[in-house]
């Protein structure tokens, strides 16, 4: 059965999933692949469309703080406006942008670091991104004018304070190396519609793979339970028949959680836990039907032979 039928189907009821039982192991996982890089997708188009008035006002706010152009040199990237002079810059998501200069780093106090979702590093020694996620940092990426790029793992805010006065010790460096477009410099606008485009593809990543890691998850150690501890109905449903089942309810849950992302909807932040309770209930409910008709084969939605469902 195609995958936009099964869609649809699934939509609709508990009566089409004898017909998707029949589909084999490898189609079913075609499918969860198919349905989350489209949700992805979702994701990561509305996140771009939405985005675009608060990014506007902080390419804004960039051109006032650092000018319009980025000048490229073997010293690294550097603001047009007042290179010499070290200064910071709230970005959207309650994210702070911090520019230090080769004369030396300003002192920021513990409450403009402490609560941030993001801090960008930018000197002529590296550049560095770092993200929060509850009380845990993380060095995201740090650019050296070797061309590396090196990963640091998780800390707290202490050590994130340490770290960045680790980058402020560094001394700026004559040996950055740009391809050969960027050697004249560019402009602001470029750098933030590639900021733009790289945070919706990075919010696509980031939901493709949650979405398909959550739904593998769960429903294998749903399976696994279920046949551990419901032996009187193990016979009704194979191993192989129950997982299908389980990844197929999963496919209207899975339309609906990533719809709060895609359109930065309040509960965004409680992802798993609208998964986990969505899924749970329709699951339930398909397998509710499935154990009262066990023997009907003949249902109201399977295909007629026109190859419509009816």
């Amino acid at each position: 059965m195609s995958f936009f039928r099964s869609l649809w189907g699934i939509c609709c009821g508990p009566y089409i999933f004898r017909q998707l039982c029949k589909n084999s192991l490898g189609r079913v996982l075609w499918h969860l692949l198919l349905l989350c890089f489209l949700c992805s997708a979702g994701v990561g188009i509305g996140n771009y469309l939405l985005v675009k008035y608060r990014w506007r006002a902080a390419y804004n706010n960039f051109n006032e703080v650092y000018g319009s152009q980025l000048n490229v040199s073997d010293a690294g990237v550097s603001p047009a406006r007042d290179p010499e002079k070290s200064r910071r810059l709230e970005l959207p998501y309650n994210s702070l942008l911090i520019y230090v200069s080769p004369l030396g780093p300003e002192v920021y106090p513990d409450e403009t670091l402490k609560d941030r979702n993001i801090i960008i590093y930018w000197s002529s020694a590296c550049v560095a991104v770092f993200a929060r996620q509850g009380e845990v940092w993380q060095c995201m990426a740090e650019y050296r004018p070797d061309g590396k790029a090196r990963i640091s793992g998780e800390t707290d805010f202490a050590g994130l304070k340490s770290k960045l006065h680790e980058l402020t010790e560094l001394k700026p460096s004559d040996d950055w190396e740009f391809p050969e477009e960027y050697k004249d410099g560019f402009s602001s606008y470029q750098l933030f519609s590639f900021v733009r485009l790289s945070f919706a593809v990075g919010k696509a990543v980031l939901y493709f793979v949650e979405g398909l890691g959550l739904t593998l998850l769960t429903t294998l150690l749903f399976v696994v339970m279920f046949k551990l501890f419901s032996l009187n109905r193990s016979s009704m449903f194979s191993f192989a028949m129950l997982w299908k089942i389980a990844v197929y309810t999963a496919f209207p849950v899975l339309l609906v959680v990533n719809a709060f992302p895609a359109l930065q909807l309040p509960g965004t932040g409680f992802y798993d836990y609208l998964f986990m309770i969505g899924w749970v209930g329709y699951l339930f409910f398909v397998l509710r039907y499935l154990v009262q008709n066990p023997d009907d084969q003949n249902e109201k939605n399977v295909e007629g032979e026109d190859g419509r469902i009816q």
